[in-house]
């Protein structure tokens, strides 16, 4: 699926709460905003990786460009970003280091193995995008009931993955069937009224003490936002600052935790930390598009021509 203004200015828009949501984390805030947040950022981040997932084009390609690919766009800035933030945070060498950082990611880094790890399923698995959230949907509700909604491993084994890589495939698999199968305009009213009812019910479930219940509003909440994606891509709504924060959501995304707890360290205070991480990191992310090793290292779209280049890199949609 080719790029579209409106899905960036989406991915700017959920790039900017994640940011927002790590802020109120890191300076002690909890209330209902962050409750709500935390209940659709990333279930829908990872719905919009499917929904522009090119699936012929996955399974098609040789292992070779498939893995360069995606090596370039996504492994190789995280795998580079993993060992910035394990040197930083003093984390002690040891030899089941790298099998940690892979199948157990630490800190915000669990996102691009588990994509990764569905683009592989969606390619060594030939079945269309239905059957094959026929088959995630089921492995998912089992972990998210099995295991709650929190992180953590699934098993104490050297192999044991985090719980996201189990817990996710159901809506990127409904995203990718969104971008086969979009519903039609008559069942729109139905798409806003889950995402509603959904939205609604998690909101009460603030504080609460009801696992059984958070499964279900969650997933109301989020497949109903997901089934909306279609018909956003067609608005080709655009707002060209926050559009540029989608299309290089991969830079913002592995690099905002450190510059938000840098900036944390001066005592400005949560909006004004937001802001000026903001503008650090739209500034950072130019620099580190220069030359062709920068980008590579930080994520971040390269310029092209002499130009910043409108081409997204891979960012946090597949």
């Amino acid at each position: 699926m080719g790029k579209n203004p409106s899905i960036d200015l989406l991915k700017g828009v959920l790039i900017l709460l994640v940011m927002g949501g790590h802020v109120m984390e890191l300076t002690g805030g909890h209330d209902l905003v962050l409750w709500v947040g935390s209940g659709f950022r990333m279930p829908l981040m990872v719905g919009i990786s499917g929904y522009l997932l090119n699936v012929t084009r996955t399974r098609s390609d040789s292992a070779s460009n498939l893995f360069s690919r995606y090596g370039r766009r996504m492994l190789l800035p995280w795998a580079f970003a993993g060992i910035v933030y394990m040197l930083a945070s003093g984390e002690a060498l040891r030899w089941t280091l790298p099998f940690d950082l892979l199948f157990r990611p630490p800190f915000h880094l669990w996102y691009v193995p588990t994509l990764f790890f569905m683009i592989m399923l969606t390619r060594l698995l030939p079945f269309s995008p239905l059957a094959l959230l026929a088959v995630g949907a089921p492995v998912s509700l089992a972990i998210m009931y099995g295991f709650g909604l929190g992180h953590g491993p699934v098993g104490d084994s050297l192999l044991s993955l985090d719980s996201r890589f189990l817990r996710y495939p159901v809506y990127f698999f409904f995203g990718m069937m969104m971008a086969e199968r979009p519903i039609s305009r008559r069942h729109l009213p139905i798409a806003v009224i889950v995402m509603l009812l959904g939205l609604f019910w998690w909101s009460g479930l603030y504080d609460a003490d009801n696992e059984l219940a958070f499964v279900p509003a969650r997933l109301l909440m989020n497949l109903g936002q997901i089934a909306l994606l279609p018909t956003l891509s067609a608005w080709r709504a655009d707002f060209a600052p926050v559009s540029a924060i989608g299309r290089d959501s991969l830079f913002f995304y592995l690099w905002h935790p450190m510059v938000m707890g840098v900036v944390i360290m001066t005592g400005i205070g949560p909006l004004a930390t937001l802001a000026l991480s903001i503008l650090l990191l739209t500034f950072a992310s130019r620099l580190t598009a220069r030359g062709a090793l920068l980008p590579l290292l930080f994520g971040s779209v390269p310029e092209r021509r002499g130009t910043k280049s409108a081409t997204p890199a891979a960012a946090l949609a597949a």
